[in-house]
C-alpha cells in the first residue's frame, strides 16, 4: 500500500519538486503551498504517514501547525524544514513534537532516508497502539462480574482509583478471588495504560534470584552476569509492577522495596549509580499481613507504605447468585474455545452450584466448568455434569454462606472440627477477629488450627 506525504511549503517550487522526486519512489504525495487548507484536507480517521512542513510561512509557524495537529489528536510524524537561521526554532519545534528537521536547500537522500524512518517508527506506534488499546478493551471496570455488594465495592473503588494513577494499592483476598485481574483493570482504566503492565510472583523465586528479577543488576554483578540486565522497576518505568503473593518477601528484600516505594530511585545489583523511575506498584496477598505484622515475618512500616488502599477482592461464597452470572460469562469463552453450544444450567445444577463452599474460589469455578463442558451430552449443563471437590476432608458440611449444617452420628470432636473449619473458610478476618467470633482465645484458635491440620485445608 502506498504511503501518503503531506508537503507544504509557501514557495509552489519545493512542493513540485519534492512531489516529483518522491512520486518516482512510490508515495502518493500532495503538495500544499497554504497551511490552513492542508489542515482541511487531512481525514482526523485516515492522516497522512509523514508530514513535510516549512518552518515559516505566512498563515502559520511549523510550530502552530504542530499545535494545530496536536489538538486534533493527529499524530502523523512532522518534519519540518528550515534555513539555517532558524534551526534553533526547528530544535524547538522537536520538543513540542516534531519528528525531525531537514535544513534547506534540502538534501534529497537526507529526505529519503528521513522520510523513511519516519515512516517505519510511526507504523510501529500504531500497531503498539492497537495492541494496547485491545488490552484496554479487554479489562473494562465491568467486566469485574457480579452484582453482590462486595464486588460492586470493588469496582466502585478501582474506578475512583483510576484517577489516582500514583498511588499504591494492596489486593487482598484468597486464591482464586480475582486479584490479578482486579490489577489488570486498573492498570488499564488509568492514565498508565499506554505503558507496560508488568507482574511478577514473589513466591516463585528464590529471594536472590527475586531480588535480581526486581531490581536488575551490573555485568559481574555475579557469576553468572556476563552483562547488564536491567529489573522490573526499570522495564515498568511509567507504566504499573505488580508484586503478586508480597508475603513472600524475605525481611531484608522487604527493606528494598520500602526504600524504592519511599524515593523512588533505586540500584541495580554491583551498582553504584541511582536510577530513578515513574513506576506504579501494586501488591497482591492471600495471607493475613497484619498477623504477619505481628509474628515479625512481615515489615510494619512496608505494610502501612502498601495498604494505602485496600481492595479486598471477596470470596465466591460471599457473592450470592455472583457465581450463576460468572459462570454464564465462563460458559461463553468456553463456547468460543471448545466449539460448543451449551445454553446454560439446569436448575438442579444451579442448585448445585449456590450449595457449593468454593474453596478455590473462581478459579476453581472455571475449571469445573471447562470439565462439565467438555462432557455434557445436552446444551444445558446438569447437575452430574458438576465433579465438585468435597467442601472439607470431614464430608457432609455444607450451606451456603449465612448457615452451617451438620449431619448427626459424629463426635462433638468432629463438629467442633467442622465449624471451626467452616469459619476459616467463610470469613475474611484476621485470626484474632475469627477467635473473637468463636468465643476462644487466639491461642486457642492456634493450637485448634494445629491439632485438626485446618491450614492445610484453608488459603489465607
Amino acid at each position: 500500500m502506498q504511503k501518503r506525504v503531506f508537503i507544504v511549503d509557501d514557495e509552489p517550487k519545493i512542493g513540485t519538486l519534492f512531489t516529483n522526486v518522491l512520486g518516482r519512489d512510490g508515495y502518493q504525495v500532495e503538495a500544499f503551498v497554504n497551511p490552513v487548507r492542508m489542515l482541511g484536507e487531512i481525514d482526523d480517521e485516515q492522516p497522512p504517514d509523514v508530514i513535510l512542513a516549512d518552518m515559516m510561512m505566512p498563515e502559520m509557524t511549523g510550530v502552530e501547525l504542530l499545535d494545530a495537529l496536536n489538538e486534533r489528536n493527529i499524530t502523523a510524524p512532522v518534519i519540518i524544514m528550515t534555513a539555517h537561521s532558524s534551526v534553533q526554532t526547528a530544535v524547538e519545534a522537536m520538543r513540542q513534537g516534531a519528528f525531525h528537521y531537514l535544513q534547506k536547500p534540502v538534501n534529497l537522500e537526507e529526505m529519503r532516508a528521513l522520510l523513511e524512518k519516519a515512516i517505519d517508527l510511526y507504523g510501529a506506534q500504531q500497531e503498539l497502539d492497537e495492541i494496547k488499546e485491545k488490552q484496554q478493551a479487554e479489562y473494562p471496570i465491568s467486566g469485574i462480574l457480579g452484582e453482590s455488594d462486595p464486588i460492586v465495592q470493588v469496582r466502585e473503588t478501582i474506578q475512583t482509583l483510576t484517577g489516582a494513577s500514583n498511588t499504591t494499592v494492596l489486593f487482598s483476598g484468597e486464591t482464586g478471588t480475582g486479584k490479578n485481574l482486579a490489577a489488570q483493570t486498573l492498570h488499564y482504566n488509568s492514565a498508565r495504560s499506554r505503558e507496560a503492565f508488568t507482574e511478577i510472583n514473589c513466591a516463585a523465586l528464590p529471594d536472590n534470584l527475586l531480588e535480581a528479577e526486581l531490581f536488575g543488576y551490573e555485568k559481574g554483578a555475579f557469576t553468572d552476569a556476563s552483562n547488564a540486565k536491567p529489573g522490573m522497576f526499570e522495564i515498568a518505568d511509567g507504566g504499573t509492577l505488580f508484586l503478586d503473593e508480597i508475603d513472600s518477601m524475605s525481611l531484608a528484600l522487604q527493606a528494598k522495596l520500602l526504600s524504592f516505594l519511599e524515593s523512588r530511585t533505586f540500584r541495580r545489583l554491583g551498582g553504584v549509580e541511582d536510577r530513578t523511575v515513574n513506576t506504579r506498584v501494586l501488591c497482591a496477598t492471600n495471607a493475613d499481613l497484619e498477623s504477619s505484622v505481628k509474628d515479625k515475618t512481615f515489615r510494619k512500616d512496608l505494610f502501612f507504605r502498601i495498604n494505602v488502599v485496600n481492595v479486598k477482592m471477596p470470596a465466591l461464597r460471599h457473592m450470592d447468585r455472583d457465581v450463576l452470572i460468572i459462570a454464564d460469562s465462563l460458559i461463553e469463552r468456553f463456547n468460543n474455545e471448545l466449539k460448543r453450544n451449551v445454553q446454560g444450567f439446569t436448575e438442579d445444577a444451579e442448585a448445585k452450584m449456590l450449595d457449593h463452599m468454593w474453596p478455590g474460589n473462581v478459579r476453581e469455578l472455571r475449571n469445573v466448568l471447562e470439565r462439565a463442558m467438555i462432557f455434557a451430552q445436552d446444551t444445558r449443563i446438569t447437575a452430574e455434569d458438576l465433579t465438585l471437590a468435597p467442601p472439607s476432608q470431614i464430608g457432609d458440611v455444607h450451606g451456603t454462606a449465612g448457615a452451617f449444617q451438620f449431619p448427626l452420628g459424629r463426635t462433638i470432636e468432629d463438629l467442633e472440627k467442622a465449624y471451626i473449619l467452616r469459619t476459616l473458610q467463610t470469613r475474611d478476618e484476621s485470626y484474632a477477629s475469627i477467635a473473637d467470633s468463636l468465643g476462644i482465645s487466639k491461642k486457642t484458635l492456634w493450637d485448634k488450627r494445629k491439632r485438626y491440620n485446618l491450614d492445610e485445608q484453608v488459603e489465607r
